[in-house]
């Protein structure tokens, strides 16, 4: 049915489909919004997402729960901007990393109970950051932007740029990474700020399937673990491959 009306609009010509678009501009900020990206070179597009950016920075209008989902779609937007300007896949990351920092700033202005701008950043940024990221020559300069992002993350949107690592980082980075969180983790004084990076270390040791380190890292989190915690480590040593040490550790879930 969509080939069928996309093949229809083919028909009708590029005039007719021009006028149409102006015509629906008019009435609609996001049709607008989309002639503007459209007609833009990438360097404009580039400069949409700056400024864009930084009025997102600037602004303090509230936005309640009955606007929050029309924001999102304003962010997926920029986003867009960014995908049609930005063709270097370094600049890309750092962009994309930008846009992650104005987290703070857009959740302490947004009632987003139902989800709609945590998904932006959880799922359309995080996409778009994988895409620049797979192209980009200089992985342990990706590493170092994601692990310096995740130095922050009040709203929890930001690791999840940590729980894509393995999508777009070969595992020697990825190792490096963990080296790295694990000096953090070992200097800071602070319980939850310590747990917090080893967290960070069991997303990175599941994706690279090194289950042993996953169960170190959890027994140096919580020491006593719960069921979840045993289920957790025999899931992970399943997903590695070695299913007779994930029956072992389900054997040592307390009856009681």
């Amino acid at each position: 049915m969509n080939n069928d009306k996309k093949q229809k609009l083919i028909d009708l010509g590029a005039e007719r489909l021009a006028h149409a678009l102006l015509e629906i501009a008019v009435l609609n900020d996001a049709a607008d919004d989309l002639v503007e990206r459209l007609i833009a070179t990438p360097k404009e597009n580039i400069q949409r997402f700056k400024k864009k950016l930084a009025g997102l920075k600037r602004s303090k209008r509230f936005i309640d729960w009955r606007g929050a989902s029309g924001f999102a779609r304003d962010l997926t937007m920029l986003l867009q901007d960014l995908k049609s300007g930005v063709s270097d896949p370094l600049t890309g990351v750092e962009m994309v990393a930008a846009f992650y920092e104005t987290d703070e700033d857009i959740f302490e202005r947004c009632d987003d109970s139902g989800g709609d701008v945590g998904d932006v950043f959880r799922h359309d940024a995080k996409e778009v950051f994988v895409a620049y990221a797979l192209r980009c020559a200089d992985k342990p300069k990706v590493a170092d932007i994601i692990l310096d992002l995740n130095r922050k993350n009040g709203y929890g949107v930001r690791d999840a740029l940590i729980d894509c690592a393995g999508d777009c980082l070969p595992d020697p980075v990825i190792r490096t990474m963990i080296a790295r969180l694990q000096g953090l983790a070992d200097k800071d004084k602070d319980e939850y700020g310590r747990r917090r990076h080893l967290m960070l270390i069991e997303s990175l040791a599941r994706q690279i399937k090194d289950a042993k380190l996953f169960e170190k890292t959890r027994i140096a989190s919580w020491g006593k673990l719960s069921t979840a915690a045993f289920i957790d480590i025999a899931r992970v040593y399943l997903e590695s491959g070695d299913v007779e040490a994930a029956h072992l550790w389900l054997n040592k879930i307390p009856e009681d």
